[in-house]
């Protein structure tokens, strides 16, 4: 299943990537919901994403207000990989 997983969250944010730049962002929801999907099932992609939030603080900011938009338990996922947050196992 974290395949599947892995590959719809790959999906989604493709999809979402033409859409990013219509009046109505919905490309933005598609993206963060895409990318929620690959970190719950990745430690890998939720390190890197750390890392990338750490480093740019732009980022992080625009992670931050999308997590707002999302539902809860994508927003819970999103929020690990916030920086500054404790990366440990979980």
């Amino acid at each position: 299943m974290r395949i599947f997983y892995i590959v719809l969250g790959a999906l989604l944010i493709l999809g979402g990537l033409p859409l990013f730049w219509t009046p109505v962002p919905v490309g933005a929801i598609l993206i963060v919901i895409g990318l929620a999907l690959i970190v719950a099932n990745s430690h890998t992609a939720r390190e890197w994403v750390h890392e990338r939030r750490e480093r740019n603080p732009g980022l992080d900011r625009w992670m931050n207000k999308a997590e707002d938009y999302t539902p809860p338990p994508f927003k819970r996922i999103l929020h690990k990989t916030a920086a500054g947050e404790d990366q440990g196992e979980e």
